[in-house]
C-alpha cells in the first residue's frame, strides 16, 4: 500500500515513448491513491462522500502530509469527489521525482529550437517494474475476491485508464473486465465489502481501519472515475474553441485543471511549429 502511487504512475510510463500514457488521469490517481492511503493508516475517514480528518499528525511522508494539510485548511471536510477531482500543483513531478530518487527512473530534460518542452522518461529498474505489473496482473488475471490492497490498486488502475493502456485488444478483454468489476466493487452493483476475502481483514489493524480503508478505496476509485469523465469532457470542449464556457459551467476543478492543460499544450505546440517554420524561412532569406 505505501507505494500505491509511485505503481500506479510507474505503470502508466510508456517505455515506447519515454512519457506518460494516460497524463489526462493519472493525476487524480495519485490524489486517490493518497485518499486511500490515509485512511487506511487511520489518518482520515469517509463519510457520507466527505472527508474527515481522523489524525492530523505528520505521517513522514511528505505528499501525504500536504494532503492532510489540504484536508485541514479546507474549513469544512471536504467532498471526496471535489477534492480528488482538483490535483494538487506539481503532484506529478513530486511522485516522478521520488522514482528518479529511488533510482526506478530517469528524467531527460527535452527541448525544441533550445525552448524547454518537457522530460523523456527512461525505466532503469526493470525489477521494479515488473514487480508492480505482477502485482497488477495477480488482480487482472483473478477470478476470486480481493483484498483491501488489491482493491485500490485495480480499482484505481482502472479508473485511471491502466486497463486499457496494459491489456490491449481482444486478448486483454477479460483482464479489462476484471478491473472493472474491481472497480465498481467486485460486481456491478456489489459493495466493496462483498469481495473483500475474509481472511485477509484480519491483516487490518482493527475493524474501523478496515471499514474506512475500503469506504475511502471505493470513494477514491468513484471520484476518480467522475474527474476523468468530467475532464475529458471539457478537454473535448476546449478543442472546440469552447475552453471558457467549459471552465465557467465545470462541476469541479478536475474540468478546469483538464482544460487548462489541453488549451496550455495546444498553444506550446503552435509556438514550436510557428518558430519551426520561422527558422526555415530566415535560412532560405540568406
Amino acid at each position: 500500500m505505501e507505494s500505491l502511487g509511485e505503481d500506479l504512475l510507474l505503470l502508466s510510463i510508456r517505455p515506447d515513448r519515454g512519457r506518460i500514457g494516460n497524463a489526462d488521469k493519472i493525476d487524480f490517481g495519485l490524489m486517490g491513491a493518497e485518499l486511500v492511503r490515509l485512511a487506511v493508516l487511520g489518518r482520515a475517514e469517509v463519510a457520507g462522500e466527505r472527508i474527515a480528518v481522523v489524525d492530523a499528525a505528520p505521517t513522514g511522508d511528505a505528499e501525504l502530509d500536504a494532503a492532510l494539510t489540504s484536508f485541514v485548511e479546507a474549513g469544512r471536510p471536504p467532498n471526496a469527489t471535489a477534492w480528488v477531482g482538483k490535483p494538487r500543483r506539481g503532484i506529478r513531478g513530486a511522485y516522478l521525482a521520488r522514482l528518479a530518487q529511488a533510482g526506478v527512473i530517469q528524467i531527460e530534460p527535452t527541448r525544441f529550437l533550445g525552448i524547454p518542452t518537457g522530460s523523456t522518461l527512461h525505466l532503469i529498474d526493470g525489477a521494479r517494474v515488473a514487480d508492480a505489473r505482477a502485482r497488477l496482473d495477480a488482480i487482472a488475471l483473478s477470478s476470486g475476491p480481493v483484498d483491501v490492497t488489491q482493491a485500490a490498486y485495480g480499482g484505481l488502475a482502472y479508473a485511471t485508464g491502466l486497463a486499457s493502456l496494459l491489456y490491449r485488444g481482444r486478448d486483454g478483454r477479460p483482464a479489462r473486465k476484471r478491473l472493472a468489476e474491481v472497480a465498481k466493487g467486485g460486481q456491478s452493483d456489489a459493495a466493496l465489502g462483498d469481495v473483500i476475502e475474509p481472511g485477509a481483514r484480519q491483516t487490518m489493524t482493527d475493524y474501523a481501519g478496515e471499514a474506512a480503508g475500503e469506504a475511502a478505496t471505493q470513494a477514491a476509485v468513484n471520484a476518480v472515475s467522475d474527474a476523468a469523465v468530467r475532464g475529458a469532457t471539457d478537454a473535448m470542449h476546449a478543442a472546440n474553441d469552447a475552453a471558457v464556457q467549459a471552465a465557467v459551467q465545470a462541476a469541479n476543478a478536475a474540468a478546469v485543471h483538464a482544460a487548462v492543460h489541453a488549451a496550455n499544450h495546444a498553444a506550446s505546440h503552435a509556438a514550436a511549429h510557428a518558430g519551426g517554420h520561422a527558422g526555415g524561412a530566415g535560412g532560405h532569406g540568406h
